[in-house]
């Protein structure tokens, strides 16, 4: 299992883009390799409209670490399951941690 946390703003054809400034989407991928995960999650948060800013983590998730990080515990099983599990937290335009200037 790998997890990534992005950095994302949404595309110009977002349906929401009016009202969401941006965010950071947590990413449980289950994939052979770190590459495939990132292709992976890369291409769905593409398909949903999300421009990627930066990549904030990137790592090989196992039981023992997502342990140490238990509010995750329940994406990191559901991953198991599903292949992939995408959580985000998004903040509207106009608020005070609003990094796009325009």
């Amino acid at each position: 299992m790998f997890f990534f946390q992005f950095e994302v703003q949404p595309k110009q054809t977002h349906p929401q883009r009016d009202q969401y400034a941006g965010g950071f989407v947590n990413c449980w991928i289950l994939r052979d390799t770190l590459s495939q995960a990132e292709a992976v999650a890369r291409s769905c948060l593409g398909d949903e409209e999300w421009r990627i800013v930066s990549v904030e983590e990137s790592m090989l998730m196992t039981r023992e670490k997502q342990a140490e990080y238990p509010a995750g515990i329940e994406f990191f099983e559901q991953a198991k399951i599903d292949r992939e599990v995408f959580v985000f937290h998004t903040y509207p335009v106009g608020a005070p941690d609003d990094i796009d200037a325009g």
